[in-house]
């Protein structure tokens, strides 16, 4: 019996440090490329040159939006949507997903609000070594 003492106390130790891995606080990076944006019907594409790791998006801009979709490029003319946002927005807001890319897209399928993107960014989590 005591060698399986062991089984029941690996799972403990391991749920003690995955929660640990989870709850430390991740620093974000500026991806620093230039970001272009294309207007589309309802909404706009913001792109970077190539791929990235991107963790987090913040978007700029002034006033109020409301009821956004966010959708990445999985590849060329295949989108995924990763966030949905029911409410209100004010600027800033941070948008946190996890996701390889290089364009994201985002739709306002409503006409409510006065606001407007000026800006996104792309961030990414810095390599702690």
């Amino acid at each position: 019996m005591s060698k399986y003492k062991f089984l029941f106390i690996l799972p403990i130790c391991l749920s003690i440090i995955a929660c640990a891995a989870l709850f430390t606080k991740q620093e974000y990076v500026l991806i620093d490329q230039c970001v272009t944006e294309k207007p589309i019907f309802h909404g706009v594409v913001f792109s970077i040159p190539e791929k990235a790791y991107i963790r987090k998006i913040r978007l700029l801009g002034v006033g109020k939006y409301q009821n956004i979709e966010i959708s990445i490029r999985v590849r060329q003319n295949r989108w995924e949507i990763k966030k949905k946002v029911q409410g209100g927005i004010t600027f800033p807001y941070d948008v946190f997903l996890s996701a390889e890319t290089d364009a994201i897209k985002i739709i306002k399928p409503t006409t409510t609000g006065s606001g407007r993107i000026d800006t996104v960014e792309f961030y990414t989590i810095a390599d702690i070594k």
